[in-house]
């Protein structure tokens, strides 16, 4: 592409398929920005994996840090909101509530002289990745910020999937995209796996591409370099996960279930808890259990812990160790020790309410015989630890502490790597040497199936009840308690 007419113009977008290689185009404008001495730019994008991969890219171009800021939109929302803003701000853990109304405000503020002449004065132009993940609202305010700089965005009509937020904005159409409509680049080589090795891979995807958008059902089956397994459940197919996990060190999960938690759960309960879980930045847990910690006492520090463990393992654990009231009394001398772990930090929390003591009982918890290995949710583990670490050092609540830890992830991004699960929601952005995709017929619609399809640069597994993989509109199946361990399986309510 032409990179020196792309950040000329005022407004330019930039159009490329999934691993077509946006972020790198990204990377080689800072390399010229860089090397003609053109200024500070601000890049943004949606995800704290974004941020990792385009810091990645202009570490590997050696592009200084002097030409370029990266965070995400609602990060750079947050920030002015949270510097300027004097009224009452939405609790964050209403997401939905929250992330309106900072992007509201922002707008807001952006056009008050004073901040405006801050932005001019801190950079020269925008970037902004993912762009077909914008909501209106989004759109709205990088159309402010592109008065008062050069903006440049790119996306991918087909991976626009982050419509739970809002309405999104429409890349193909001139009344949403105005100017920038008029100054388009598209990109045609698909890079990812031209580098991974793997040509023939990023091919057949972009034929798989071609169909999707021309409304055509896709035979998986039909293309060689995706390996794919009919089965009317993925957990019928154990020995083959467990192949695969042994197999790979660079390997993603993708569940099609993304709106429920439980079934990644199930997933890691059936595989020895051996993938990591990816979790959602913003996921309530995070911090209504810090608020939990918050709010215990010695009259309820019981059922709080319970709560809390269970929301970490599942509740089969947790009452072997708890009744309502109190620690179990053990009758085996080994058990009784375990049991000892808990009860010295329980007694010294219901003394001193010392939230520390929490975090002794949570740590020693999951050293108990047959607990370590069943923490699933191994992320908001280490970031309760963490934050209730940070309250004690800083005096804050452990709420405000979580609130100050998250922030700083959506700001600084975080690396996924190894042998993960997650949705496509939470792996957008991400590429993996080898991905597998799980029960493929759930997906909903076309855009969510390409995105799962091209996180992997060499290797893709494709887990379906039929090969042909056609949009009809269906009801998402609900997730139910597994009774039987031996036989988990998921198990779908035609009433869902």
């Amino acid at each position: 592409m032409d990179i020196e007419d792309f950040i000329s113009q005022p407004k330019s977008m930039l159009i490329a398929p999934a691993g077509y290689g946006k972020t790198y185009t990204i990377a080689n404008c800072l390399h010229f920005i860089e090397e003609n001495n053109l200024g500070k730019h601000l890049i943004l994008t949606h995800t704290h994996a974004g941020i990792i991969s385009i810091k990645e890219k202009l570490n590997k171009l050696k592009v200084s840090t002097r030409f370029y800021s990266v965070e995400t939109i609602t990060s750079l929302a947050q920030k002015f909101v949270l510097s300027f803003y004097r009224g009452k701000i939405p609790n964050q853990e209403d997401s939905d509530e929250y992330y309106s109304f900072i992007i509201e405000k922002a707008k807001e503020i952006i056009k008050i002289k004073p901040i405006t002449e801050i932005i001019k004065a801190s950079y020269t132009g925008l970037f902004v990745d993912e762009y077909q993940d914008c909501t209106l609202d989004q759109h709205s305010l990088i159309l402010e910020i592109s008065k008062l700089l050069k903006t440049h965005i790119l996306g991918d009509p087909l991976q626009g999937i982050f419509s739970f937020a809002g309405t999104l904005v429409n890349l193909e159409s001139q009344i949403d995209m105005g100017d920038f409509f008029l100054h388009q680049q598209i990109l045609e080589e698909p890079w990812r796996w031209k580098n991974g090795n793997n040509e023939e891979l990023g091919e057949q995807l972009g034929h798989i591409r071609t169909e999707l958008i021309n409304n055509k059902q896709i035979n998986i089956s039909n293309y060689k370099e995706i390996e794919t397994i009919i089965t009317d459940n993925y957990l019928y197919n154990s020995s083959k996960i467990y192949e695969i996990i042994k197999a790979h060190n660079n390997v993603l999960f993708i569940d099609s279930l993304s709106i429920n938690i439980n079934s990644r759960i199930i997933f890691l309960q059936h595989f020895s808890n051996i993938p990591t879980l990816i979790e959602s930045i913003d996921d309530k847990d995070f911090y209504l259990l810090a608020k939990k910690i918050d709010e215990a006492t010695a009259i309820n520090i019981i059922p709080t812990l319970k709560h809390i463990l269970t929301k970490l393992s599942n509740e089969s654990l947790v009452k072997k160790w708890f009744n309502d009231k109190d620690l179990i009394k053990k009758q085996l001398i080994d058990d009784q020790k375990s049991s000892e772990t808990l009860s010295i930090p329980i007694d010294n929390f219901k003394k001193m309410l010392s939230k520390y003591d929490i975090k002794i009982i949570i740590q020693e918890f999951f050293k108990l015989p047959n607990s370590k290995s069943r923490c699933y949710r191994k992320d908001l583990f280490s970031s309760l630890i963490s934050t209730i670490e940070d309250s004690e050092i800083n005096k804050i609540s452990v709420y405000e502490a979580m609130v100050k830890r998250r922030n700083n992830i959506r700001r600084m991004g975080r690396k996924e790597y190894g042998k993960c699960v997650g949705t496509t929601l939470l792996t957008k952005g991400l590429e993996f040497d080898t991905v597998v995709v799980l029960n493929a017929h759930n997906f909903k619609d076309i855009k969510n199936l390409y995105v799962a399809l091209t996180r992997a640069s060499k290797n893709l597994i494709v887990f379906t009840d039929n090969p042909i993989l056609s949009f009809i509109p269906k009801k998402a199946p609900k997730i139910r308690s597994v009774k039987d361990f031996g036989q988990m399986q998921l198990l779908f309510n035609e009433d869902s």
